[in-house]
């Protein structure tokens, strides 16, 4: 397991644990996650070339070697729709919402038809408060029915820098993992629609 993924599920620990006689609960969103937001958002329309940084063997003949492109293709005051592609599949999309306390990951996935895949929308809410640039969501009930054995997931999206962002998604239970990186300082044309999105 790689440091970045034992320093998030420390921070995943920390954001789920109580502390009774500790200060009242976080109501959100919080203050880091609207900055996030806000990061997110200034990247709105630009697509960038990605890698695999960091992956254990379980995700590495599925990724590597791949063309890796995230587009942010859509922004609104509620919803940020970032499409990954690889090569010429373009199945997969990363939405984030905000629900009422805070911010939802969820994966929505689509067949080259535009319909959706029976394995879709699953993902979850970040633990409170987050940090300004980055944020980590911890799967949630409908993942957990779906894919049991993934209940532990968690994901997480992090501005290393102002030319590096990272998604990755960690796997307790299996001790499998990945983080892809995209290159912030250059941007590249945006690929076609994702399936489902013309």
């Amino acid at each position: 397991m790689s440091i970045v993924f034992v320093g998030a599920a420390l921070i995943v620990g920390a954001a789920c644990s109580e502390a009774p006689d500790g200060p009242p609960p976080i109501v959100g969103p919080s203050v880091e996650q609207k900055a996030f937001w806000a990061t997110l958002q200034s990247h709105c329309g630009k697509a960038f070339p990605g890698s695999v940084d960091d992956t254990t063997e379980y995700y590495r003949a599925g990724l590597e070697g791949r063309v890796l492109v995230a587009h942010f293709r859509e922004c609104s005051d509620d919803r940020i729709h970032i499409a990954l592609h690889e090569n010429d599949d373009r199945s997969r999309n990363w939405i984030l919402t905000w629900t009422d306390n805070t911010l939802r990951l969820k994966h929505d996935h689509r067949h080259e038809d535009g319909t959706e895949d029976r394995i879709s929308q699953y993902g979850g809410d970040a633990p409170l408060p987050g940090l300004p640039n980055r944020q980590i969501f911890k799967a949630d009930a409908h993942t957990a029915s779906i894919l049991p054995l993934r209940s532990d997931n968690f994901w997480f999206m992090h501005f290393v820098d102002d030319k590096t962002f990272h998604y990755g998604v960690h796997w307790p239970t299996m001790g499998h993992s990945v983080r892809l990186a995209f290159d912030l300082s250059r941007p590249i044309d945006p690929p076609p629609a994702p399936w489902g999105y013309q």
